[in-house]
């Protein structure tokens, strides 16, 4: 939820500084389907498996994913150094934790129906924080939203992250193609015997 918040986010930005949806489609962005695919495993993994069955390598197959994609397009500005360290610090503590990402029950409340699956270790990739957690300030802390009716929760992983991805979208905007070297070459040469022409 709040990575789609980030992309809306960074493209009304964009707009506002003067770009266009139409610029999106152009810009060299390598490699998409390999974010989409770490979506689907893990969204297959939570639908097909037994709570944290198989988990650790169901992160493992998921952020190689992501890092390939990151290392694609490390040459894009800030964007994929913001997503490498968001993606690297979730990856980190889901992989210490069994592949669970620690969640703060104290979050949830203490009399809800998610807060019971969670300290009973019945989502699937995630756990409820408790003493022997390691890392647990990377998990799971942060609530979005409102106490009563949170959006969701987040980690410093996925704030970092929200940043990267709000600043692809803006800069996905905002992007203009560069003259091919090639065409300017051309076009000089054209001007330079239209000159020559009139000269003669």
């Amino acid at each position: 939820m709040i990575l789609l918040l980030s992309a809306v986010a960074g493209i009304i930005l964009g707009l506002l500084f003067g770009g266009r949806l139409k610029n999106g489609a152009s810009y060299p962005l390598k490699g998409i389907w390999l974010p989409i695919a770490a979506f689907c495993v893990k969204t297959a993994a939570a639908w097909l498996l037994k709570p944290q069955t198989g988990a650790v390598a169901v992160c493992l197959v998921q952020y190689t994913l992501v890092f390939v994609f990151i290392a694609l397009n490390m040459a894009r500005g800030w964007w994929p150094a913001l997503a490498f360290a968001g993606s690297f610090f979730n990856f980190l503590v889901i992989l210490l934790n069994g592949g669970c990402m620690p969640v703060s029950a104290a979050l949830l409340g203490t009399n809800t129906a998610r807060a019971e699956l969670l300290l009973d270790g019945r989502i699937y990739a995630y756990c409820a924080s408790d003493p022997d957690t390691v890392l647990p300030f990377l998990g799971d802390v942060l609530r979005v939203g409102p106490a009563g009716m949170p959006a969701g929760f987040a980690s410093i992983g996925d704030i970092v992250l929200c940043c990267g991805v709000a600043l692809l979208c803006f800069q996905m905007m905002r992007w203009r193609e560069p003259q091919q070297s090639g065409q300017n070459g051309a076009d000089k040469s054209t001007l330079r015997g239209k000159t020559k022409n009139i000269s003669d």
